[in-house]
């Protein structure tokens, strides 16, 4: 799609850009087909569309997903996705704000009125999604008591690096994510393929969630309490953070470093995803059941 095509479709629907829902409306198809094809979408599966906009993703995922469930914020958009919809029994839109929206419910209620296979909950999340929310979404699904199988984001160029992120350059973000699925850069979007074009470029990025957890017994919330202390001083040595960010003696923070087979000059950024669940049980262990 031109930028003229684009400006045409939205003077025929009274349309523009809102810059309150950060909107940016991706012109590139070969970025949208590469997105489909990031999320392996197939005829069998269920499709969770966040932020369907102009509706020029919605229609290639359509186009080859079983079922797509589209959740769109901006009301204005309606006519528009109406019209894509009544051209597709397979596509169903909401009108809602996804961080509020119960779309587990929804999900199930789709399945059930077409008639699919009963049984565990399993789709994937496809999404061209505003920056300032790419956060928030990415933990609503992460921490869903019924996960995707798969995300496939297109998200500021920044985000998608520090998502995949390896030891050397961890980060909260990239601890999220990993401690629940497997990420992997797909694609580098530059801004013009956007209009507006947005001030930084973007990049793709699909997250391989498996069924069974990447690490068991894991106390979530725990563990990610240790990492901010941890992380709140960056640039610090490891034994530093951790020993003000909890209030610990030099001798508890050495005692449990030791034991999780740290070693206590290293800095955060250093550390593995495996590294931290090791820290934050034998942090519980000693210090908490102690």
């Amino acid at each position: 799609m031109t930028v003229s095509e684009l400006k045409n479709l939205l003077n025929r629907y009274k349309l523009k850009p809102n810059k309150t829902f950060g909107q940016h409306f991706l012109l590139d198809d070969s970025v949208l087909d590469s997105m489909v094809e990031a999320a392996d979408v197939k005829s069998t599966d269920i499709v969770l569309e966040v932020g369907p906009g102009i509706g020029n993703l919605t229609s290639k995922l359509v186009a080859v997903a079983g079922n797509v469930l589209a959740v769109e914020k901006d009301t204005s958009l309606e006519f528009l996705l109406s019209d894509i919809t009544n051209k597709h029994k397979n596509l169903s839109v909401e009108y809602a704000d996804i961080m509020r929206f119960n779309f587990t419910q929804a999900l199930k209620t789709l399945k059930v009125a077409h008639k699919l296979k009963p049984g565990r909950l399993r789709y994937k999340v496809v999404a061209n999604i505003p920056y300032y929310v790419t956060g928030k979404l990415l933990q609503l699904f992460l921490r869903a008591q019924e996960k995707p199988e798969s995300i496939t984001v297109l998200v500021q160029a920044e985000v998608a690096k520090n998502m995949v992120a390896e030891h050397g350059s961890m980060n909260l973000l990239g601890l999220s994510v990993q401690l629940i699925g497997k990420p992997k850069f797909v694609l580098p979007v530059p801004a013009s393929s956007f209009y507006p074009a947005p001030k930084v470029d973007s990049a793709i990025v699909h997250i391989n969630i498996p069924e069974k957890p990447l690490f068991a017994n894991v106390d979530e919330g725990f563990l990610f309490r240790v990492a901010k202390a941890c992380f709140s001083g960056k640039r610090k040595q490891i034994h530093n953070s951790l020993a003000s960010g909890f209030r610990l003696s030099k001798l508890e923070t050495d005692k449990i470093l030791e034991q999780a087979h740290i070693a206590p000059s290293i800095r955060p950024q250093e550390l593995s995803v495996e590294d931290f669940v090791r820290l934050a049980k034998i942090y519980n262990e000693l210090v908490n059941h102690s």
